[in-house]
């Protein structure tokens, strides 16, 4: 190899490294701020070939560091949700979602969001309707800790929004029998003019008034 060739072997090493994945954030607060760069949702179907695009190994990769630090990461998740970025507000109540249930990756424990709940009392007032949306949802995964939520809820059930009337019925179902005072909503909803909304509305009540 002449002295050229081994120079442009290096450059172009220097390139590829250059251009591998970012290092992913430490720090809870740096990790829920490099949360903005995802949509708000997560891909239903896998790729065909098993490899996930770089954005969403990227985002596999912060969400396993928000795990790993547990209970640290709380706080700076319950602030993130009150983010003047909406897309952090969004991921935020996203993630909440996934890390507080199992069907995300069901090789790893729950991480316990009930600490969150005051804050995500407060995302269903938000003035975006996904992060409303995505806030009843983790809610739902506190389970009867999410309790304080309920009359929230129960308003979310009268939105216009047939996103936000789903994902109350789907949060309310998560509550459990706590939910107790949000029945009669509930029932009103099985009258819905959504057929999809009648149904989460019908499973609530059920899992609710067992």
């Amino acid at each position: 190899m002449t002295a050229a060739m081994f120079l442009i072997a290096v450059m172009l090493a220097s390139t590829l490294t250059f251009q591998s994945t970012p290092t992913v954030p430490q720090s809870a607060d740096e990790l829920v701020q490099a949360l903005r760069q995802f949509p708000a949702t997560i891909p239903g179907v896998a790729p065909s070939n098993g490899v996930l695009p770089p954005s969403e190994r990227l985002r596999r990769e912060i969400y396993d560091r928000l795990w790993s630090l547990g209970s640290v990461a709380v706080p700076a998740l319950c602030r993130g949700l009150g983010d003047p970025d909406v897309q952090v507000r969004r991921n935020v109540a996203l993630f909440l979602g996934v890390a507080g249930d199992d069907w995300y990756d069901r090789g790893r424990p729950s991480l316990a969001i009930e600490g969150c709940v005051p804050a995500l009392v407060g995302a269903l007032a938000d003035s975006d309707g996904r992060v409303k949306e995505l806030a009843a949802q983790a809610i739902g995964a506190t389970g009867a800790a999410g309790v304080p939520a309920v009359p929230a809820l129960i308003g979310l059930l009268a939105s216009p929004n047939e996103g936000e009337r789903n994902t109350a019925c789907i949060g309310l179902a998560g509550i459990g029998p706590a939910a107790k005072a949000a029945l009669p909503a509930l029932k009103k909803a099985l009258s819905d003019p959504s057929a999809a909304v009648q149904r989460f509305a019908q499973r609530a009540i059920e899992v609710i008034d067992q």
